[in-house]
């Protein structure tokens, strides 16, 4: 079978364009090795319109197009999917993603152009979808679909979690416009650079959070499975710098140790960097110790506010004095150290949101990202939205409609501004930045700047 996986075009931040999205990438090796012929159409990464996208199309109908979509994505993602149900309209249409699935029946009822959802981990679900339509057989057995009937909608039984996620086919990176990606990268030592997951689900159970996809166990794949993609990507592909992008690499902290050991013992010049969040609670000086040995440079903690009964609100299960702790124990090792907060979570104030910024301030990590707290389908919070318009969900934060009970727009974005620019405007932050990290802090100085300016000037 033809098959084409897109992704679609979105306004966005230009932090939010640095990967290629795995998800689709493992779809496509899955898909491959089942006998399918397979195409990627980033529609996202290359900016590509209508007629573009149309005419890429038509070089080579699939029967099959597929688009992975996020809460933020799905107006995007849904009017893709309506271009080619008009100009193609013999095409089957399949959404996937987190959006799809935590509201399976709600978003085929929304858009009708969507013909099929994959309702959580999709590598086993989309190989079973594609035999069951070669063979034009029912879909009603095959667990996690939503499909049409006549009139009706069926939402088939849940699709287990992949127990080995070992077995899981290596993502397939080839068919990816790397160059354009690696262009957004903002934080890096040396290029080509590619991201890298070593685990599925999150045990933890932050409020916040959407696990609609990967769930609330997690599972890892085994330090053997790990080196040996990191050896593809090293030895084979040429790689410089991997940017591991799980949930928490260092949960396991063991694994951790096993996989740091051997890319030590195997001699990689290698750069690495934990982009999305390394808990403050098993972090310590023999562990940091060894990721910098490793050639790890960068970190992040999810901190999220600097009020303990926020964190205590949201379930995030630390204490601030492990947030101190960690932090100058990853600034003791020369860390490139970031920490990550959230404004407007439920039950916070003005005063939290100076909380916040007193923390960040008395830390003085190299870094901070600050988000907009949203309640997306799929997180514990989400029945407290006041808003479903999807609309309302931009992952840029332009004209950001607060999607929570307690504040109104203007107020969240206030403290937005308040958290990220007095954090950032201070001679004295930037002098620090160079003299500890040199050209890399250089980049970021220069990257903050643009983000300031565009966010400005309303431009991507």
């Amino acid at each position: 079978m033809k098959i084409i996986l897109a992704t679609p075009l979105m306004k966005e931040r230009r932090a939010d364009l640095q990967y290629i999205p795995l998800g689709l990438a493992y779809l496509a090796s899955a898909l491959k090795k089942a006998g399918h012929q397979v195409s990627i159409l980033d529609v996202r990464a290359e900016k590509l319109d209508d007629a573009q996208v149309i005419a890429r199309i038509e070089k080579d109908p699939p029967q099959l197009f597929g688009v992975s979509s996020n809460t933020c994505q799905i107006r995007e993602a849904t009017a893709l999917l309506d271009l080619v149900r008009r100009r193609f309209p013999a095409i089957t249409t399949v959404l996937g993603g987190p959006h799809i699935s935590a509201l399976p029946e709600r978003t085929l009822q929304e858009q009708p152009s969507i013909d099929i959802g994959v309702v959580g981990e999709g590598e086993i679900t989309v190989v079973e979808l594609c035999a069951a339509l070669e063979k034009d057989a029912p879909l009603r057995d095959i667990a996690g679909l939503v499909f049409r009937d006549g009139g009706d909608i069926v939402l088939t039984s849940p699709r287990a979690m992949i127990a080995d996620i070992d077995s899981i086919p290596f993502p397939d990176r080839d068919a990816f416009p790397i160059a354009i990606y690696n262009s957004h990268i903002i934080e890096y030592m040396a290029k080509p650079i590619t991201s890298v997951i070593t685990t599925r689900g999150c045990p933890h159970q932050c409020t916040f959070c959407c696990k609609s996809v990967f769930g609330s166990k997690q599972r890892l794949r085994s330090a053997g499975n790990v080196i040996e993609e990191l050896r593809v990507l090293i030895e084979e592909q040429h790689y410089r710098e991997i940017h591991i992008i799980d949930d928490n690499f260092t949960f396991d902290t063991e694994r951790a140790r096993a996989i740091c050991s051997e890319i030590i013992a195997r001699g990689w010049k290698v750069y690495f960097s934990l982009t999305n969040g390394v808990r403050v609670n098993n972090f310590d000086d023999s562990l940091a110790a060894l990721l910098r040995k490793a050639g790890f440079y960068s970190l992040w903690f999810g901190v999220e506010s600097g009020d303990p009964e926020v964190l205590k609100g949201i379930k995030k299960g630390i204490q601030l004095d492990q947030v101190r702790r960690a932090v100058a124990t990853a600034k003791r090792h020369g860390f490139f150290t970031g920490m990550f907060f959230i404004v407007g979570l439920p039950g916070s104030s003005p005063k939290s949101e100076e909380m916040s910024l007193a923390l960040a301030r008395e830390l003085d990590p190299d870094v901070i990202g600050v988000g907009i707290f949203t309640s997306y389908p799929g997180s514990d919070l989400y029945n407290r939205a006041s808003s479903s318009d999807w609309a309302h969900y931009r992952h840029d934060f332009s004209g950001h409609h607060f999607t929570g009970e307690q504040f109104d727009e203007a107020y969240i974005l206030k403290q937005f501004d308040m958290l990220s620019q007095r954090f950032y405007f201070r001679p004295a932050y930037y002098t620090g930045l160079i003299r500890r990290h040199g050209m890399l802090g250089v980049r970021r100085i220069w990257i903050n700047f643009k983000n300031f300016l565009f966010r400005r000037l309303n431009l991507q």
